[in-house]
Order: structure tokens, then C-alpha cells, then sequence
């Protein structure tokens, strides 16, 4: 298991609030990594500190905003000074958006890339000044299966999230040198609270009829895929998406 462990390092989740970003976090945290999770909501952040800690692992909570450059790396900078050093980063933060593609406005189509896809960046790029700086860092990005196949009535969510996949990919490329690992992760469907309104109805029932495994997943499934990218045993990984669908992709006709 010593490839697994993660005991001594530091592991930033921005997102890790809830859903799918909670998940790895407590995954990350049962490995041994001291846990800080991030993002705008203090309460949920919390909740998900109190969580890991009544397992007896450590876990901490910041507040940031991925939408503020200033936000972003004035936190970075905190956590690295009080940790010593951030050694894996999750950009878990996300929002989505169901809408017809030519209904869709500027502001909202403006809102998904700033946050999904920008967001990613600013955290990518903060935390990956620390980390050429210390030569050796994980970075792990949350791309989706709209970042390989059209999601009717999501074109900006699906948009970003493509570009997520070669924003890892130009990372994982520039900071090889300085023994850096950036993959990304590519969950199918899971129910959390960003995507709960629209898994109803006609929409579930296509979903789960195109899923071999006909079910979705569970957010605990993703936990060790995380861990795995985060640890020694991935040391030769970088560049990769490693999908999550209970075969969705795989299915053709």
C-alpha cells in the first residue's frame, strides 16, 4: 500500500464543498494527505472539514473564489505558507448549465467558461508556481463525458469542459520537467447536487438505457481514482483522462 499513501503531503480540493469534490477529498484524506478544501460556500466547507475529522483524519477549509485572480492566488499563497507546500491540487469547482444552445446569453454562456474552464486555470497556475518550486506536484482536473460527446441543451458546459481536457494536456506537457503529473478525470453520471434538477424524467431513463452498468454512479466511486493520480503509483502518468462512466463512452450502437 505504500504506493497509495499519502501521509505528509498536502492536498488542495477547490470545490471540495460537496458532491463529487467532498468525495476525493475524503478519499484523499483516508489516504494520509492533510486535507484543505476551498471554495465560496464556508458552511459547506466546514461540513465537509467536521466529516473528515470524525474519522480521525486532518482536513482543513479556505475560502476562495476561482472567479478572482487576487482571491485565488492571495489563498495559495496562505496555504502554502502554512502547510509548507501543496502537493496535489483537485479542481473540482464546476457549475452547469441545460439550456437550448441559441437561447443561451453571453453572461451565461461567459459564466460557465469563467468558472469551469478559467477557473481550472487560475487555480492550475497558482498552485503550479509552488509546485515547479518544490519539483514535484499532482494536479488533477475534473473534465466530464461532455468533454468527448455532445449533451443536448449544454453546449457551454460541454464547451469548457473539452477545453479542460487540453488545458491538462499543455500542463501535463510544460511542467514534466519539473516532475509534475496533470491528468484529469472524467466522471459519467452521478448524481450530486449540480446535476440533480435535471436527472429526471425522459432525460435519467436515456442516460441509464446508454450506461452498460444501467445505473449511475456513486460519488464514493470516484475517491480512488483521485487517490491513485495523486500518488506514487501514477508517478508515469501525465497528460491522461481516465473516465468514470460505468462504460458510456465504450457503448456505440
Amino acid at each position: 500500500m505504500e504506493l497509495f499513501d499519502l501521509s505528509g503531503r498536502t492536498a488542495l480540493v477547490v470545490g471540495g464543498g460537496s458532491g463529487l469534490g467532498e468525495a476525493m477529498a475524503t478519499g484523499l484524506a483516508e489516504a494520509g494527505a492533510h486535507v484543505v478544501v476551498a471554495g465560496r460556500n464556508a458552511v459547506k466547507l466546514m461540513n465537509t472539514v467536521n466529516r473528515i475529522k470524525d474519522n480521525n483524519w486532518a482536513a482543513s477549509s479556505f475560502v476562495i473564489d476561482i472567479l478572482n485572480t487576487a482571491s485565488v492566488d492571495t489563498t495559495v499563497d496562505l496555504i502554502a505558507k502554512k502547510f509548507g507546500s501543496i502537493d496535489i491540487l483537485v479542481n473540482s469547482a464546476g457549475v452547469h448549465l441545460k439550456k437550448p444552445t441559441l437561447d443561451v446569453t453571453d453572461d451565461e454562456w461567459n459564466a460557465v467558461l469563467d468558472t469551469n474552464l478559467t477557473g481550472t486555470f487560475r487555480v492550475s497556475r497558482a498552485v503550479g508556481r509552488k509546485m515547479v518550486e518544490q519539483k514535484r506536484g499532482k494536479i488533477i482536473n475534473i473534465a466530464s463525458l461532455g468533454s468527448t460527446v455532445a449533451l443536448t441543451g449544454a453546449a457551454a458546459y460541454t464547451a469548457s469542459k473539452a477545453a479542460v481536457v487540453l488545458l491538462t494536456k499543455n500542463l501535463a506537457v510544460e511542467l514534466a520537467p519539473y516532475n509534475i503529473q496533470v491528468n484529469a478525470i472524467a466522471p459519467g453520471v452521478f448524481r450530486t447536487s449540480l446535476n440533480e434538477k435535471v436527472l429526471v424524467g425522459e432525460r435519467l431513463e436515456r442516460i441509464l438505457n446508454n450506461t452498460p452498468m444501467k445505473r449511475l454512479g456513486s460519488t464514493d466511486e470516484i475517491a480512488g481514482t483521485a487517490v491513485y493520480l495523486a500518488s506514487k503509483a501514477s508517478d508515469f502518468v501525465t497528460g491522461s483522462v481516465i473516465t468514470i462512466d460505468g462504460g458510456f463512452l465504450a457503448w456505440g450502437i
